[in-house]
């Protein structure tokens, strides 16, 4: 399960890991494929 503390601040994205910054510090996030890391990326810059 993935937790993440809005406002998303930055996110850098490499094949299939995404790191970001929100309001707790940097996180590193691993997917299987790049499709799974677009979809994640995807839910996280849209409007909650």
């Amino acid at each position: 399960m993935i937790q993440i503390a809005h406002p998303v601040q930055s996110i850098s994205v490499n094949k299939s890991t995404v790191i970001y910054a929100d309001r707790t510090g940097m996180k590193n996030t691993r997917f299987a494929t790049t499709g799974d890391a677009r979809s994640f990326i995807k839910w996280l810059t849209a409007k909650h």
